[in-house]
């Protein structure tokens, strides 16, 4: 697996489990057994957490992908710490790519 592959696993990872956890905690339900408008409505409701949840979830397994060994996950990580983290900008780049295509199906009610 490329280190381009093993990000996009990592955000995609991230999003089918949070999607999981909202959608069981708000409805009792698995996103598969959700209708779209339904997975997208209980999504909306957790939208302005969705980022502060990614950085946090995903901060030190990106680390440890490219070979950096940190042991704690800043309180505010900001754009430019996920930056470091993915070591190159393309690294970058890809992971946010992932992060837009997750969260833009979100919208549209569906997972990747």
């Amino acid at each position: 697996m490329t280190k381009e592959e093993h990000i996009k696993d990592i955000v995609n990872t991230f999003f089918r489990d949070y999607t999981r956890q909202v959608t069981l905690a708000e409805t009792g339900k698995t996103p598969e057994q959700l209708e779209p408008r339904m997975l997208k409505q209980a999504m909306l409701e957790h939208y302005e957490e969705v980022a502060a949840a990614f950085h946090s979830a995903v901060f030190l397994k990106i680390a440890a992908a490219n070979g950096l060994s940190l042991s704690t996950v800043p309180d505010d990580i900001t754009p430019e710490m996920m930056r470091t983290v993915c070591v190159t900008e393309s690294l970058f780049s890809t992971m946010v790519e992932a992060y837009r295509q997750n969260f833009f199906a979100l919208l549209q009610g569906k997972t990747i």
